[in-house]
Formats: C-alpha cells, sequence, structure tokens
C-alpha cells in the first residue's frame, strides 16, 4: 500500500512531464488511465503501436507506458521509433509474462524499466520515482552545458547550476575546491547554497535581514564579495556573479571566481581574519595535544609563582572541542590556580603551548580542565635568568633627559640584568634602544643600598590603560653582588609563601 504523501510527492515531481499510455485492452486502458491521470496533469491515450507513436510525434511527451503484444505496431517496435526520434525518451514496458528474450530486446532498443503485469502500485511508484530523477537529472545537465558558454572566465571559475537556492549541478573546479567527487555530498551537507556564505565585513551573506538570493537575483550580473570555506577549512575570497537562465524559470547559474591571492579579506575585515588565524592555530594546538594523549608523550606543566619557577610533569586524559583535561601534582595545580594560566612543553611539541580560560580544578583527582590553548614564541620557561616580583622594600627611579620619574612607577619584575616597569604614561619620544638612568634602591640590611646604572629601553608593550616598558642593564661589582643577594632572599620568601598556599584549597 502506498502513502497518500507518497502519491502526493510523485505527482510534484512529475508535473512538468506529461505521460503517454498504449494498451490495447480496453478495459486494462481506462482502468489504468485513472489511474495515471491522478499522477500525471498531462495523459495521452493509444490502444495500438501505430496510434501511439502518431501521438508522441504531436505531442511529445516525456515518458511513455505501453504494452508490448498490440496490433498493427507493437509495443517494441514503437519504443525503438519513439527511441531514435528522442534518445532522452523514458519509455517503460509492461508485460504479463517474464520473457528474457523479451527483456534482452527492450534494454537493446533502450527501454528505460519494464513492469510485470498485472501492475502492483508500489512497483509503479518506484519506477516513476526513478524516471522522474533521470529525467531532472537530464535537464540540469542540457541546462548546465548548454549555459556554461555564456558565465565570464568559467574554465577557472567554480561554476554551480542552481534551481532556486538548491546547488543541482557543479563544474569539475568545484567538486575539487570541496574534494567531492560528485554533486550530491554537496546537496546533503547544504540544502540551499547560502549556507556556505561565511560572515565578513562587507561581504555577501544573510544577515540584518539581508537575504543573499534575493540580492543577487535583484542584481543580475553584479559583482559580490563572497567568504567560503573549502575543504580543507580554508576561507577563501571569492567574487560571485548570478545570471537566471532564460526560459528556464527558476534556474540560474553562479560563477565564483577564487581571489584569496590578493590579500584582501584583511582589508575588508581585520578582526575576523585575527579570529580566524587564532580559531585555525586553537586546532592545530589540539591537533598537536591529541597526539600526545594518543602517543602517551612525557609532557612538562610550567607556572611562575612570582617569578619562582614551578615544573611538574603532567599527562593529558581529555582533549575534544569542549576541553582539553590535565592530570599533574597538587603542587603544580595551586601554581595554575594563583596564576590563571600554564605552559606546556613536550619534545612533541614544537614550540611552548600557553593554556589558559581554566574552567575546573579537581584536587582530589589532581587534574585541571580548560578550554584555551595557544602557541607562543615566548615564554617564561625559556627565560635565561630568574626574575622574581619584589618586595615594598625596593623602589625605583628612573631619570630621562634630565626629567625625574618616580610617582606612580610599579616594578612588575626585576632580575640581574633586566627590570620591567609599568608606566602610566610615556615621556615624549620614548622608544626603544634610548637610555635611561636607573636608581634601584635596595633595603637588605640595616641600611639601604642603591644601584646607579644606565640602562636602555628593550621593549615597550601598549595595554588600554598603562604601558610596559622592558629595561636592560649590566651590572659589575658590589652592585651586581647586591642585586644578586636580594634575588636570592626574594626567593626563599616566595618558596615559603608558596608552601604556606598549599595548605589551602
Amino acid at each position: 500500500m502506498v502513502e497518500p504523501n507518497t502519491l502526493k510527492q510523485l505527482r510534484l515531481s512529475l508535473k512538468p512531464y506529461s505521460l503517454l499510455y498504449v494498451e490495447d485492452n480496453v478495459g486494462l486502458n481506462r482502468q489504468a488511465a485513472t489511474l495515471f491521470q491522478k499522477i500525471f496533469e498531462t495523459v495521452y491515450i493509444a490502444y495500438d503501436g501505430e496510434e501511439g507513436l502518431s501521438l508522441f510525434n504531436r505531442h511529445h511527451p516525456s515518458i511513455v507506458i505501453t504494452d508490448i503484444t498490440m496490433p498493427k505496431m507493437d509495443g517494441l517496435a514503437m519504443a525503438e521509433a519513439i527511441v531514435k526520434i528522442d534518445p532522452d525518451i523514458k519509455v517503460i514496458i509492461t508485460t504479463a509474462h517474464d520473457d528474457p528474450e523479451l527483456l534482452h530486446k527492450g534494454i537493446r532498443v533502450g527501454v528505460f524499466d519494464y513492469l510485470v503485469k498485472p501492475i502492483r502500485i508500489e512497483n509503479l511508484t518506484e519506477t516513476l520515482t526513478r524516471c522522474s530523477d533521470f529525467l531532472k537529472e537530464a535537464l540540469h545537465h542540457k541546462i548546465f552545458n548548454t549555459n556554461l558558454h555564456t558565465v565570464f572566465n568559467y574554465q577557472n571559475d567554480l561554476v554551480i547550476l542552481l534551481q532556486g537556492q538548491k546547488i543541482v549541478m557543479a563544474n569539475q573546479s568545484c567538486l575539487d575546491f570541496f574534494a567531492v567527487q560528485s554533486v550530491e555530498p554537496l546537496q546533503q551537507r547544504f540544502e540551499e547554497f547560502g549556507a556556505l556564505l561565511l560572515k565578513h565585513n562587507g561581504f555577501l551573506y544573510n544577515h540584518d535581514g539581508i537575504d543573499w538570493f534575493a540580492e543577487i537575483s535583484k542584481n543580475p550580473g553584479k559583482l559580490f564579495n563572497v567568504k567560503i570555506a573549502g575543504a580543507d577549512e580554508e576561507h577563501h575570497h571569492f567574487i560571485l556573479r548570478y545570471q537566471s537562465i532564460p526560459d528556464q524559470e527558476g534556474y540560474g547559474v553562479l560563477s565564483l571566481n577564487d581571489v584569496s591571492e590578493l590579500g584582501l579579506l584583511k582589508l575588508y575585515d581585520a578582526p575576523a581574519v585575527e579570529k580566524e588565524r587564532l580559531s585555525k592555530d586553537q586546532k592545530t594546538v589540539r591537533s598537536l595535544l591529541e597526539m600526545a594523549m594518543r602517543n602517551g608523550a612525557k609532557i612538562r606543566a610550567h607556572n611562575l609563582y612570582k617569578g619562582i619557577g614551578i615544573t611538574n610533569d603532567a599527562i593529558i586524559t581529555e582533549a575534544d572541542e569542549n576541553g582539553i583535561v590535565l592530570k599533574t601534582p597538587y603542587v603544580q595545580l595551586k601554581a595554575m590556580q594563583f596564576e590563571k594560566e600554564f605552559f606546556l612543553t613536550s619534545e612533541l611539541f614544537p614550540i611552548v603551548i600557553l593554556c589558559n580560560e581554566i574552567k575546573n580544578f579537581n584536587f582530589d583527582d589532581q587534574s585541571v580542565q580548560f578550554t584555551h590553548y595557544q602557541m607562543v614564541n615566548t615564554s617564561p620557561v625559556r627565560r635565561q635568568s630568574i626574575r622574581v616580583i619584589p618586595d615594598q622594600k625596593l623602589t625605583l627611579t628612573l631619570l630621562y633627559e634630565g626629567h625625574k620619574f618616580e610617582t606612580d612607577i610599579v616594578i612588575m619584575d626585576i632580575s640581574i640584568n633586566s627590570v620591567r616597569l609599568q608606566l602610566p604614561s610615556l615621556p615624549a619620544g620614548f622608544s626603544p634602544k634610548q637610555k635611561v638612568l636607573l636608581d634601584i634602591v635596595l633595603t637588605t640590611g640595616l641600611r639601604p643600598l642603591i644601584i646607579n646604572t644606565l640602562s636602555e629601553v628593550y621593549r615597550i608593550h601598549e595595554e588600554p590603560h598603562h604601558f610596559e616598558v622592558v629595561f636592560t642593564y649590566v651590572l659589575h661589582g658590589e652592585d651586581h653582588k647586591s642585586l644578586i643577594d636580594y634575588i636570592a632572599k626574594r626567593q626563599m620568601v616566595l618558596i615559603r609563601e608558596f608552601k604556606g598556599m598549599q595548605c589551602e584549597k
């Protein structure tokens, strides 16, 4: 039994096509014709092969259903004559006998299929559905091939035939771009072409009441910027052009010219390009972490508690799009909790990985879950000298071009050869490689010790409300010894402080 909805869908799919039905049995002819008229909008009726061929020549229906044994001209002879006139016609023969010789002859003639009498509605429905699919595909090929010459530079472009907004055909360049063998995978992934268009400032995509298809339909031939991801997930910049097809209502041809090599995406929307780069980098790092988990690679977790290095072994237990779970000793977790970030190194990693956006600490399980990770070129892991966050006993004065700066200066950290300061503003003309005089006041005993040294501006980093500036210097003699002594004592204080933290949860 065929569902009513199936017949309804079949009628819709066969709406563009007419049927010629040829059967010499008057009673069977009338009975079958009544059924066919519920499926096709137009049905032509004949009672023998000669009449059927005459009707075909006058009306050119797309589908013919015919009996084999008939007077004047049998069904196979009629089918052979019809196929010679139109090779694309779909002829279905009906027979009361499953005769292999007749079937072989039908294949040689070019018959589409055969149905055994009495015809079952399920078999008829299945055959007509396949028939409709073949006819549509043949039409799409004809439209596509006939209209390719109207599309500029089509040899190098991605060319797509649309029926409404749906992809129905695509040239080889398009299939190669999406790494598919046929158009069917594209049709399954994207119900309509607009789903391929990615958000980008100034480009064509569905947003804010803008319908991409309405835009191209009312502007045929106009060039549009669009962004589409290929099979490699790389984002490509295309120039899109659309042309409707004359005499084929609802059909149109899209041509897409890849201009990614011009590097224009950033000019239109620099934040979007940067976001895409970071997203790509994160996928690469996740792949590294997943590989480390699968292969049991040795990993080291690193933190700096106010400049004190804390490093322990770690293993990755989970790695997917929802986050990474890392197991490491309790002491490392406490350092992570304080810093709210950490670094990972491994012989498997080509570079240091910075991890943050920590979602959860499980001190009982000795694990941490985090969702953001990126490769970094510089990190505290590679510091050549120890840097510590000083206490309030260390003060600093900056002298530049005869002016003294000592208020609102925050000493972020200090080492034997550099100091990093936070300044609310910079003096006019202040830039890297300039010479600055520093007065560093250390209070390690009963009296303060002043180190006066010439330094050089090494790096300036602008933050939203202040500047971070790194100064480098070279100390000698007692000044060198005094700063080493201060850093060593400060280290011991910080170690004791950190050990005290380990008792807290």
